[in-house]
């Protein structure tokens, strides 16, 4: 499956299609994510873990990329990422933020080519023999 990078950044950003369901089973229409391959979490805006009336599992200390540590609160929802489902992720919800970013705990599942290139990002069903 190829998702084309968002390119309204300076920086074309590889991007891959989300859909969050939350464990009751409601769900968001499907909208462009992040690839963060820098992030160790995947963050959700919180307006949108509202909309689907998400459940707050806790509250963690995070840091932020820049160092700083802040409260911020932990949801349990399923995530569909180019039509696999990933049961009970742990994501942070962003209180300020209005995209979906996708850290490495649901990156690591996946095998990716990230061809910047072709400003696109692939979601292989196997790794490659070759490149």
């Amino acid at each position: 499956m190829t998702h084309p990078y968002d390119d309204s950044f300076q920086y074309a950003f590889p991007a891959l299609s989300v859909a969050v369901r939350s464990l009751a089973g409601e769900i968001t229409p499907s909208q462009t994510a992040l690839v963060d391959t820098g992030a160790d979490g995947t963050l959700v805006p919180l307006a949108l873990l509202k909309s689907i009336h998400a459940d707050e599992q806790y509250i963690a200390r995070l840091r932020s990329h820049w160092g700083e540590w802040h409260m911020a609160s932990i949801y349990l929802v399923d995530l569909e990422v180019e039509g696999q489902i990933f049961p009970a992720v742990e994501v942070v919800a962003d209180e300020s933020g209005a995209a979906i970013l996708l850290g490495r705990n649901v990156l690591n599942r996946l095998i990716l080519l990230l061809d910047g290139v072709r400003q696109q990002t692939d979601v292989l069903a196997r790794r490659p023999t070759k490149l």
